[in-house]
C-alpha cells in the first residue's frame, strides 16, 4: 500500500477526469492525498480520499487576467501562463501542503507543467502526469492554422517567461528548465483520458503515453432534474453547454434562442451557476429547458446532439455516448479539440466570430440529419470505451511504482 499525492489545479475539467482514477487507487488500498483549492473538498472527499487545500482565489479562471483563457496565438503564450499564472502562484502553495507529510508518489495535472517536475524534485518521488486535454505533440500556439500572426512579440515574451523561471528555479533549489520543458509532458508515465484513436499525431508519443479512455463516474453532487420531457422517442434532444468558465456571454444564448426555437425539439440549456439569465427570461422558447447546472452525463446519455465550446471533458464525455456535435470553440486547445473531431466526422466547427442564428441552425441540422455524424461518433465512443478506463490506469500507476519500490 502506497502513500498517493495528488495535486491538482481549481478547475472542472481537469477535476473530474481525475475522479474515478482516485476512487480506484483508495479501493484498491492505497492512501490518496487530494491537494486543491476547498471549492473541490466535497466532490473529492466523496471517492474515499483525504483532502487538502491550498489558498487560492475562487473561480480564477474567469478573473485573474494570468489564468484568463485566451486564444495563443504564438508558443510563448502559452509557456508564459503555465509560468506565470499556474506555477508561480499554485506550486508554492501546494508545496507548502504537500510538505506535511511523506508520499511514495506524486500525481499532478498536465497544465502544471514544469510546476510538477517541481514538486517531484522537491519531495524526491516519481510522478505521473494527468492529461485532462490530449497530449500536446506541438505547444498551444504553434498551431498557425488556427491563430493570427502573432506580431513579432514573441522575444520579448520569451525573455520576460524565461526571467521567471529562473528566479522559480533559484527559489526552489531545481535546474532551470528550457522554454521546451516549461510545457512537457513530465513524469515516469503519462495518463492521457482519451483513445489513441481520438488523440492527434499519436504515433509521436512514445510509451511512457497511457491512453485510457474517457473516465465517466457518477457525480453524486448532480443536481436533480426531470427527465420527463425527455422521454418522448419522438423529439429529439439538444444539449446546449459552454462549459464552466465561459459561459455568461447572454448575446450567445439569445443567439441560440433565435436559432432553435421554430424547430420541433427539446433544448436542453446550461446557462451555467454564476450566469445571471434575467434579462433573457422573457425570450426564451417553449422548447428550451434552461437551467444554470445541469447533470451532464445524464442528459448526454440520452441527447442526440451537442452544441458545445468544445472543452476536452465535454466532448470527451459527449463522445463516450455516441453523441455528435457543432462545436463553437473560443481558446486555450479548444480548436485543437474541435479540429480532430471533425476530422474524424462525428461534428461540425463553427467560428464564434462569424456565427449567425442561421449558420448554427444549418450545421445542426446537418448533424442531427446526416447519420455519419452519429456513425463517426459511435466509432470514436468505442474507442474510448475500450481504451479501459479508469481501472486499466490505477492497474497501470499500481503496477509501476510497486516495481519501483521493489527496485
Amino acid at each position: 500500500m502506497a502513500r498517493v499525492l495528488v495535486v491538482n489545479i481549481p478547475a472542472e475539467g481537469h477535476i473530474n477526469p481525475t475522479l474515478g482514477l482516485v476512487k480506484q487507487l483508495v479501493d484498491c488500498g492505497e492512501q490518496v492525498v487530494y491537494v486543491c483549492t476547498e471549492e473541490y473538498r466535497d466532490k473529492v472527499l466523496q471517492t474515499g480520499a483525504a483532502f487538502r487545500a491550498y489558498p487560492f482565489p475562487m473561480d480564477p479562471f474567469s478573473h485573474d487576467p494570468d489564468l484568463k483563457p485566451a486564444p495563443y496565438k504564438h508558443p510563448s503564450q502559452f509557456a508564459d501562463m503555465v509560468v506565470r499564472g499556474i506555477i508561480q502562484k499554485i506550486i508554492p502553495e501546494a508545496l507548502k501542503v504537500a510538505e506535511q507529510d511523506t508520499y511514495d508518489y506524486l500525481i499532478f495535472d498536465s497544465l502544471m507543467g514544469w510546476g510538477g517536475t517541481i514538486l517531484a524534485q522537491r519531495l524526491g518521488i516519481p510522478a505521473v502526469c494527468s492529461i485532462a486535454s490530449f497530449a500536446f505533440v506541438d505547444p498551444l500556439g504553434a498551431e498557425q492554422d488556427y491563430y493570427e500572426d502573432f506580431g513579432g512579440n514573441d522575444a520579448n515574451l520569451y525573455a520576460s517567461t524565461m526571467e521567471l523561471a529562473h528566479q522559480l528555479a533559484r527559489q526552489f533549489n531545481v535546474p532551470v528548465p528550457s522554454i521546451q520543458e516549461l510545457t512537457k509532458h513530465a513524469g515516469q508515465l503519462k495518463l492521457v483520458y482519451t483513445s489513441r484513436y481520438l488523440q492527434p499525431k499519436a504515433d509521436q508519443l512514445d510509451d511512457s503515453f497511457l491512453f485510457t479512455g474517457t473516465s465517466v463516474v457518477p457525480r453524486l453532487d448532480a443536481p436533480p432534474f426531470d427527465f420527463e420531457p425527455l422521454l418522448d422517442p419522438n423529439r429529439k434532444i439538444v444539449y446546449i453547454s459552454m462549459g464552466t468558465i465561459l459561459n455568461r456571454d447572454l448575446a450567445f444564448y439569445e443567439l441560440c434562442f433565435a436559432a432553435f426555437q421554430q424547430l420541433p425539439f427539446q433544448f436542453i440549456l446550461s446557462s451555467g451557476r454564476d450566469t445571471d439569465m434575467t434579462p433573457l427570461a422573457a425570450y426564451i422558447p417553449d422548447n428550451f429547458i434552461v437551467r444554470p447546472y445541469i447533470p451532464q452525463l445524464e442528459v448526454l446519455e440520452r441527447a442526440d446532439a451537442f452544441v458545445t465550446h468544445a472543452g476536452m471533458n465535454s466532448v470527451s464525455e459527449a463522445l463516450y455516448y455516441d453523441v455528435p456535435m457543432v462545436m463553437i470553440p473560443l481558446t486555450s486547445d479548444q480548436p485543437l479539440v474541435s479540429n480532430r473531431v471533425q476530422e474524424l466526422g462525428a461534428g461540425i466547427t463553427l467560428k464564434p466570430s462569424t456565427l449567425t442564428p442561421e449558420t448554427l441552425r444549418d450545421a445542426l441540422l446537418q448533424v442531427l440529419s446526416d447519420r455519419s455524424y452519429k456513425d463517426q461518433a459511435c466509432v470514436i465512443g468505442e474507442s474510448l470505451r475500450q481504451a479501459g478506463g479508469y481501472v486499466r490506469a490505477a492497474d497501470a500507476i499500481i503496477r509501476t511504482f510497486s516495481t519501483v519500490e521493489q527496485k
